[in-house]
């Protein structure tokens, strides 16, 4: 079998303007890239990459640097072509961290095809279901933060993170907010993106271990590695971190080496892929250190997110980013809880996603 070409269309998401997307309190459109591998054997496999501020331009980057590569080649050498983008990237590519896990993904979506099996199931099933949390976006008052939290419960949902405004007196507030309306019963988390610095992150930590929330997540930005280092020796409660640093896999080996973090956030957006996800998982396993997947935004690298997290031992939770609308767009099965707060992996072969392709089309922004 062999690639014959990569489609590559960006899709307008109409749902996609929101209260987030890289600056706090900034509006954004999220442009969807989808990609179309295409064998001479009539098999297709199928991924969403974030298209970042411009779909046009990583649908450039991917076009112009990654497809030729692949052209030709076998796609069930999925390590050979990651090993090959990954050293390419490094003499001409310099991809931004989104451009290449898409790739691998629709690599892996097609190997499962192949093989007429779920792609949990053909990376070495572990579970077949998680129990998940609802993931806030900025809102704009405590009061919203606490409706929201108790109306999600009310769906179902057992765990609820927090991403706040990175103010440490207002934050407080809402943590205390949260854990006093919510009860003991509700695991709560924190995720303030890099908002707080060393002082106001060891205060916050503090008190979030009084409170009983279950993890802290990137209270420093990812690249102050001595930061990390301290939380994780002067606090209790479990600091995750390393979403955001290039190098995935790589970068990872240092800040566990140096113990500068509890639980490492992986996914197959921007660190390498289903490829780059296992690979750092089994690391973290190794280090006897939780890989808690973090959300990709979008509904294709979603569902690959959850097969591996079913396909590995050592993630506990499943990210839901709310609303789900948004970054369910071009889906017909977009995962969804039971009545138990679980989410359950697909069991058609490849992701087992149901592509809207009348949807998509009717969305086309371009073709590259």
């Amino acid at each position: 079998m062999k690639i014959t070409d990569i489609a590559i269309s960006v899709i307008a998401n109409p749902h996609s303007e929101m209260v987030t997307a890289g600056v706090k309190g900034g509006r954004a459109a999220h442009d969807i890239v989808f990609l179309e591998i295409k064998t001479d054997e009539g098999l297709e496999g199928h991924a969403f990459a974030w298209g970042g501020r411009s779909g046009q331009a990583t649908a450039h980057l991917i076009g112009s640097i990654i497809r030729p590569l692949l052209i030709g080649r076998d796609p069930l050498d999925r390590e050979l072509l990651w090993q090959q983008v990954r050293r390419m990237d490094r003499w001409w590519g310099f991809l931004p961290i989104y451009a290449h896990g898409p790739v691998d993904v629709a690599l892996w979506d097609l190997g499962a095809k192949a093989a007429g099996l779920p792609l949990y199931r053909l990376l070495g099933a572990y579970r077949t279901q998680l129990p998940a949390y609802a993931s806030s976006l900025i809102l704009p008052t405590i009061d919203a933060f606490v409706q929201q939290a108790q109306e999600y419960r009310d769906l179902g949902y057992r765990a609820y993170k927090i991403h706040p405004w990175g103010d440490p007196a207002r934050d407080v507030e809402a943590y205390r907010a949260l854990r006093s309306e919510l009860g003991d019963e509700m695991v709560l988390m924190s995720d303030p993106v890099a908002g707080y610095t060393q002082q106001q992150a060891l205060k916050i930590g503090r008190e979030l271990e009084r409170l009983n929330y279950y993890w802290f997540e990137e209270p420093l930005s990812d690249y102050d590695i001595y930061g990390y280092q301290e939380l994780c020796r002067a606090l209790e409660i479990p600091i995750a971190g390393v979403e955001s640093t290039p190098g995935g896999l790589f970068s990872t080996t240092q800040y566990l080496a140096q113990r500068a973090v509890d639980i490492v956030r992986s996914d197959v957006s921007w660190k390498g892929g289903v490829t780059g996800l296992m690979k750092t998982a089994a690391l973290c396993e190794a280090f006897g250190v939780n890989c808690e997947v973090h959300t990709t935004t979008n509904a294709l690298l979603d569902a690959a997110n959850l097969h591996v997290s079913c396909a590995i031992r050592n993630c506990e939770y499943f990210e839901v980013l709310i609303p789900q609308e948004p970054f369910s767009f071009g889906v017909k099965n977009p995962i969804r809880i039971d009545a138990e707060g679980f989410v359950r992996v697909p069991e058609a072969p490849g992701l087992g996603a149901e592509i809207d392709f009348d949807l998509l089309d009717n969305n086309v922004i371009c073709k590259v």
